[in-house]
């Protein structure tokens, strides 16, 4: 494990990296803990303390890394404040690009236990979460009328990496590129039901938090892809025991190392590196 961490006031303080993985299960702690990251730190954010930010290196490129989409560092912290926490600390410290992951339910009958899923759009059933964070994290006049597109909702560039790595990793089989998530409210597993209602509604598999990273990355001008792990089939399409999540978690946990690694690599060999652009829209003024 790293050394423990550092607290900084100010995010020109701390280390400098321009890409973070922000992982989820797929990952878990197995990054943060492994040869590959060296130090943790937090930084002041105008909404409290960061989580826990390590940082890491791989062939002399530096990055960070956030686990579990930084919940877990903070416990006892609302869940928006979360959030507002992770996005604003990312902002702060410069951050262009970020790979994001999770484990996932799968709906469609393509996906099967241990497939890699690299989507690019999804549909966001969770209401509790604030639509944008622009205004509260970009702190600008303008930013109250900023009107992200999502189309797409990832960033093609990274989300290309993914798919190319992970086939390289996991086999070209059991790589899927694009396809839509849902994003159920979350507190619990959906029932068969719902999930019949998401397969109607065009969806391809299910998660309960990379869609809401994937419009604030956009929100804060940060391109984003993620590594989404089949963990499971998503409920009433498919038996499953809680063995078969924990059955998988150490192969997902040793390739989405592996993937992760290698696209850092590549992505600071990227010669553009902000491209989102047009999509990050200012809406015109209304008279």
């Amino acid at each position: 494990m790293p050394a423990p961490n550092i607290h900084y006031g100010s995010a020109d303080d701390a280390p400098k990296a321009t890409i973070c993985i922000v992982g989820g299960t797929n990952v878990a702690h197995a990054l943060a803990w492994s040869s590959h990251v060296s130090a943790s730190f937090t930084i002041e954010t105008p909404f409290g303390v960061s989580p826990i930010i390590y940082l890491g290196e791989t062939d002399g490129v530096p990055f960070y890394h956030i686990t579990l989409h930084g919940s877990p560092e903070l416990s006892g912290v609302a869940e928006q404040d979360v959030l507002l926490r992770v996005w604003s600390a990312l902002h702060q410290l410069g951050v262009s690009d970020v790979l994001g992951g999770a484990t996932a339910g799968s709906i469609n009958e393509k996906y099967k236990l241990g497939d890699w899923v690299i989507a690019d759009d999804f549909v966001d059933f969770n209401i509790d979460r604030q639509r944008s964070i622009a205004a509260a994290v970009l702190g600008a006049k303008t930013a109250a009328r900023i009107l992200p597109r999502y189309v797409p909702a990832d960033d093609p560039v990274l989300r290309k990496i993914l798919v190319e790595e992970t086939a390289k990793v996991a086999g070209a089989e059991h790589v899927h590129e694009g396809g839509v998530i849902v994003q159920a409210a979350g507190g619990r597993f959906e029932t068969a039901a719902e999930i019949r209602m998401f397969k109607t509604l065009g969806a391809d598999l299910v998660t309960m938090n990379v869609p809401t990273e994937m419009a604030y990355a956009r929100q804060v001008n940060i391109n984003y892809a993620s590594l989404i792990a089949i963990s499971n089939p998503a409920e009433g399409l498919g038996t499953w025991e809680w063995t078969t999540l924990s059955d998988l978690y150490p192969k997902f946990h040793a390739q989405s190392i592996e993937i992760y690694l290698a696209a850092v690599r590549r992505i600071q060999q990227l010669l553009e590196r902000r491209r989102i652009g047009d999509t990050l829209r200012v809406h015109p003024e209304f008279d």
